[in-house]
């Protein structure tokens, strides 16, 4: 009987063990659907970001003519973005500006995002063409409200995105240093433009490396090339203008140091445009631009460019101050700026512009 009785305990308490072998052994598989379906969440969750402006803007006479503007309040920019995967390796990005004057101006960023390089991103759609620093940055990230002569002009083609294929990203080269390449082959009609108007594709590039060589210093350097072809619209006139392709080359060099106590930038671009392409008949440009921020421990201080472009003798200088380093919630810039070209110069522009993002 005793016997029996071992017997029997010890079934039981084998049993038991089996038991409690089997329920760690569900919890198991129970964590880890938990943890495949939280990182599948992950990767399906949608993202939504964007950005408001909103601005004063006055003119004062500068060239002593008693005509100046009408001073007003718009919306400088109206962005909303969503952003997301919807697998591993395939993602998307819309972006819309609904404040735009025009239909096709609504749409901003739009495309399929394909992770199959490491570190690298290829882009399928509409997206910002890579050519120097500040074209590449986005207006609420900028210390000046309004962007250089260089950028609006050498540094983009007719407008600052266009429809086509990217390749972005960045590989670790050491704990420091990290290099950074992007590349677009796109349609070079202009963002929104669906039918391809000109004869070549366009091809624009930036490479460059960055180093943060202490917790307070980053710096930034690259170069910057592009060619294609564009025809600028059609001009009702009158007289009305036919449009004409224009071949074009770009090249350029930026460089840019962030420290804690300013922010220190330096872009300069050169290109040829032929006109009519094919003719032979080629004119050269070139424009540059230096921009310096101080920093204080208020997140505040004063800001100072000078840009130039050698196209109608066209230079500017801005002087103002910001509250909110790029990258803030909360950012408020006022600044003053004073034109001149080969006509003289024009009435100087004082804007003032608060930014909140989200």
């Amino acid at each position: 009987m005793r016997r029996l009785i071992l017997v029997l305990v010890a079934l039981l308490f084998a049993g038991g063990a089996a038991f409690a072998e089997t329920d760690e052994r569900r919890d198991e598989r129970e964590d880890e659907k938990k943890a495949k379906k939280k990182a599948k969440n992950k990767r399906h969750k949608v993202k939504v970001s964007g950005g408001l402006t909103a601005l004063y803007k006055l003119r004062i006479d500068g060239n002593d003519d008693g005509v100046v503007e009408p001073d007003f309040f718009r919306l400088g920019k109206v962005v909303v973005r969503v952003k997301g995967r919807v697998e591993e390796r395939v993602g998307y990005t819309v972006e819309i500006d609904p404040r735009s004057p025009t239909l096709a101006g609504v749409m901003r960023d739009a495309y399929i995002s394909l992770h199959l390089i490491p570190g690298h991103q290829i882009r399928l759609g509409q997206q910002k063409t890579p050519f120097g620093y500040e074209n590449w940055q986005s207006t609420v990230e900028l210390y000046t409200i309004t962007r250089s002569e260089l950028s609006e002009g050498l540094g983009r083609g007719l407008t600052h995105r266009d429809i086509g294929i990217g390749l972005v990203g960045k590989v670790q080269i050491n704990d420091c240093w990290r290099f950074e390449d992007a590349i677009a082959v796109v349609n070079g009609a202009g963002f929104g433009v669906q039918a391809d108007t000109t004869e070549l594709k366009n091809v624009w590039a930036r490479a460059g490396v960055r180093g943060e060589l202490r917790e307070d210093l980053v710096i930034h350097a690259g170069l910057s090339g592009a060619i294609g072809d564009q025809k600028e619209p059609d001009d009702p006139g009158p007289p009305p203008v036919p449009a004409e392709r224009v071949k074009f080359r770009r090249v350029g060099a930026d460089l840019e140091v962030d420290h804690r106590w300013v922010f220190f930038s330096a872009e300069y671009a050169m290109g040829s445009d032929e006109a009519p392409a094919e003719s032979g008949m080629s004119e050269s440009s070139m424009a540059y631009s230096i921009t310096l921020a101080g920093k204080t421990p208020w997140h505040a201080g004063p800001v100072i460019r000078y840009d130039a472009a050698d196209l109608e003798e066209f230079s500017r200088i801005t002087v103002g101050g910001y509250w909110g380093e790029p990258g803030a919630r909360v950012r408020a810039i006022a600044h003053y700026e004073r034109f001149e070209d080969e006509a003289g110069v024009h009435d100087g522009r004082l804007t003032a512009v608060g930014i909140v993002v989200f």
